[in-house]
């Protein structure tokens, strides 16, 4: 017995039982894990299904602001002004297709814009488009399909107006008769000499004055008479556009828990200085009127499109002289994530007691 009790100690030294550790540190970490994995998924099923919800801004330009609804669904974007003293225009875009539709609510009427690529060709206003091609009839025409083509036929020898296979040769034509000479024209007689004109009497006319220098002559003019030309001025160029570029600063910060990034424009001037977020979609500016497609723009009417060729969305843009006097600031107020109703949908379609008008055609 002493022996199997002495092998007994024995063995529980060799091997010590392991002390019972709490399990409260050990539930604490899976639950701080979980937090981790659910939120990250969170993010990643945003980042791949896009931003759904509302964002409010503000756009300060001069002595006027104005604030924005931004109401964006999965595949349309509704943007208007909340203030509801005037009938303001709104603007629904297409975000698959990038068509953009302006309802007018002061006559309830609706326009359908096309997007508008950088490198289409639009011909100025008066100037209808060039069409493709010739038209049917004109010009060399392809035989219809599933006709096979005419071989090339030899030319043959000797075939003219004059000279056809089986036909006979035209008789020559017969010399016709010189015409007579005409007669030579008489000799006109030669009219009489007109009589000299008498001198002119002391001190009438230009007289020279004693003692006075003679007249220089007058320089000989070049062959061909007439003033020498004048010469060529040379032929001013039309001012060049000068072309924007969104240039990264490299400067990042976090703006309603977005990660943003700065961004600079500068022109004539001005430095544009904007902070947007690779985190929701592509930014697309409020238009009350259809967008005219010639002539210089302003930098507040091009700097949406760099920063949406970039799928990019502000939260804050400012636009300042370079003497530090700012006239023109977007700024995003508040960012909002929901999920749309079936009743909310219908925000995205115009109303059905509107009619529709055609596009302005420049």
């Amino acid at each position: 017995m002493q022996s199997s009790a002495r092998r007994e100690h024995e063995i529980s030294c060799a091997f010590p039982k392991r002390r019972a550790r709490s399990d409260a540190p050990y539930q604490q970490t899976m639950k701080t894990k979980i937090l981790i994995t659910a939120v990250s998924s969170f993010f990643i099923l945003h980042s791949a299904f896009g931003f759904e919800g509302r964002i409010n801004a503000v756009v300060t330009h001069g002595s006027r602001t104005d604030a924005l609804l931004y109401t964006v669904g999965t595949d349309f974007l509704r943007v208007e002004m909340t203030a509801t003293n005037w009938p303001n225009p709104v603007d629904i875009l297409d975000r698959n297709s990038g068509k953009l539709t302006l309802l007018f609510p002061n006559n309830r009427s609706f326009v359908h814009l096309e997007p508008v690529t950088e490198n289409s060709s639009q011909m100025p206003p008066g100037f209808p488009q060039m069409s493709a091609g010739l038209p049917p009839g004109v010009g060399p025409q392809s035989p219809p399909a599933g006709l096979p083509a005419m071989p090339n036929l030899p030319q043959p020898q000797g075939i003219g107006p004059t000279n056809l296979p089986g036909m006979p040769a035209m008789p020559a034509m017969p010399n016709m008769p010189a015409p007579p000479p005409m007669p030579a024209r008489p000799n006109m007689p030669t009219p009489p000499s007109m009589p000299a004109l008498p001198n002119m009497p002391p001190g009438v006319g230009p007289q020279s004055a004693p003692g006075a220098p003679a007249m220089p002559a007058m320089p000989n003019m070049p062959a061909g008479g007439g003033m020498p030309a004048m010469p060529a001025m040379p032929m001013m160029q039309p001012p060049m556009m000068e072309q924007m570029e969104l240039k990264a600063t490299g400067e990042k910060t976090n703006l309603l828990g977005f990660a943003c990034e700065q961004y600079e424009i500068q022109q004539r001037g001005e430095t544009m200085e904007i902070w947007a977020t690779d985190q929701l979609f592509p930014f697309q500016p409020y238009i009350q009127n259809q967008p005219h497609r010639f002539g210089p723009r302003m930098i507040e009417e091009q700097w949406p499109e760099l920063v949406r060729a970039r799928k990019l969305f502000p939260l804050l843009a400012t636009l300042k002289f370079d003497n530090g006097a700012e006239h023109f600031r977007f700024e995003v107020t508040s960012v909002t994530p929901d999920k749309l109703t079936a009743g909310e949908e219908q925000l995205f379609q115009p109303p059905a007691n509107y009619f529709e008008i055609q596009p302005l055609p420049f």
